[in-house]
């Protein structure tokens, strides 16, 4: 005869107490650690308006990758990561896995990288660094005609 806990048969009791914990870490992985992952902007845009958790990874010269972490308050999370660009550059090469955080207005399309100003990290940091050293270069190549025109 089969020894019962709480009126219930062991068996039943170790298969229920099973699917429970198989449940809990179901609920604790896909809300923390599953993404869909979106084939094309389209999709990514999709989820940003609802900021849903999704990845979309931007190939291009540059690469991207960007995953919508969620909702925090008013804001929509998103994680920007630099996968590699024309490695050719020494520049590009040191923001090779570099990631900052965005905090996007909520229900709005706009890609973290339409205004940086919305972000934070290390990355955004390096980008910016690119911006002052191409400005500099650019004034410096063309420091006569800047100030041919300003006389």
């Amino acid at each position: 005869m089969e020894k019962k806990v709480f009126g219930i048969n062991r068996i039943i009791l170790i298969i229920l107490l099973g699917l429970v914990i198989f449940l809990v870490l179901f609920f604790i992985w896909a809300n923390f650690f599953y993404f869909k992952t979106c084939p094309n902007q389209d999709c990514f845009n999709d989820n940003l308006v609802k900021c849903s958790r999704a990845r979309y990874v931007f190939r291009g010269n540059i690469t991207f990758e960007f995953k919508i972490i969620g909702p925090a308050f008013d804001e929509c999370k998103v994680d920007v990561k630099f996968l590699r660009g024309d490695l050719n550059k020494q520049d590009l090469l040191a923001l090779k896995g570099k990631t900052m955080r965005c905090m996007l207005p909520m229900g709005v399309i706009t890609g973290p990288l339409d205004d940086i100003s919305l972000c934070s990290g290390k990355l955004k940091e390096g980008l910016q660094d690119l911006i002052i050293k191409k400005m500099h270069t650019y004034i410096v190549q063309n420091l006569e005609r800047i100030n041919f025109d300003i006389f």
